[in-house]
């Protein structure tokens, strides 16, 4: 990246020119991330549609064009090329973490790693510390996905390289996130097993029965308690009877 170029930390709530950081008002940051998830192009009237639901046609359109000007004067003048009133971040120009990540977010077992695992953790939990737009809704969940698909994908080859403390670890990571990860709990359980720790994998697929059924109303999926057999089958089926 250049040192004219914009690094738009989006989810993070910040931008950078030269290592330098840049503070936007937060319409402005709304309207970066507007046009952020539509990389191809978003007409304007989509943009006020978006950005501005409750307000007039012209009101709307006079705020849309304000904000575009300040962008513009503020970061680069050609950072928001438009066509027929219809404006997207030039990726010359700016460099975007949203994007590397639905790049990489269809095939998250292509590219977990460490480094990636610790981005998107770091990535969503700085989202969360601000309200997130109801239109970014969907891909802030798609990136929560992601990074719990990661994380496990982290766990389970640890678990099959033999790396048992790592791999319950790393699980127990995914479950801070979302405690009826059906994978994260199968690969902590599995974990227990291979470490001749019956007893401790007992524990935690009860541990894991109670959360499904406090925030499913669910029982227990049959693959786990088929992995501890005679142990659990009395308490499997008195789940599946209540």
């Amino acid at each position: 990246m250049s040192d004219t170029s914009i690094d738009l930390q989006l989810l993070s709530g910040f931008a950078l020119r030269g290592g330098e950081r840049l503070v936007l008002t937060p319409g402005e940051w709304e309207l970066l991330l507007a046009l952020a998830l539509h990389r191809r192009g978003i007409r304007s009237e989509r943009l006020t549609e978006l950005l501005w639901p409750h307000v007039a046609e012209a009101i709307a359109k006079n705020r849309l064009y304000v904000a575009l000007h300040r962008i513009r004067r503020r970061l680069a003048d050609d950072l928001l090329p438009a066509r027929a009133h219809c404006y997207r971040l030039s990726e010359s120009r700016a460099v975007v973490d949203l994007w590397v990540y639905t790049e990489l977010w269809d095939a998250p077992e292509l590219h977990a790693c460490d480094e990636l695992a610790a981005r998107l953790e770091s990535a969503t939990n700085a989202a969360a510390g601000y309200e997130i737009p109801e239109w970014l809704a969907p891909t802030y969940r798609r990136l929560e996905e992601f990074r719990q698909a990661v994380i496990t994908t982290l766990a389970d080859r640890a678990l099959r390289g033999g790396e048992i403390e790592r791999s319950m670890h790393l699980a127990r990571r995914a479950l801070t996130f979302d405690e009826c990860d059906e994978r994260a709990w199968s690969i902590l359980i599995r974990s227990h097993l291979v470490a001749h720790d019956r007893l401790g994998a007992l524990h935690e697929y009860r541990t894991y029965s109670r959360a499904v059924m406090r925030e499913l109303q669910a029982a227990p999926a049959y693959e786990l308690a088929h992995l501890l057999g005679d142990a659990v089958a009395p308490h499997f089926h008195a789940e599946r009877m209540g």
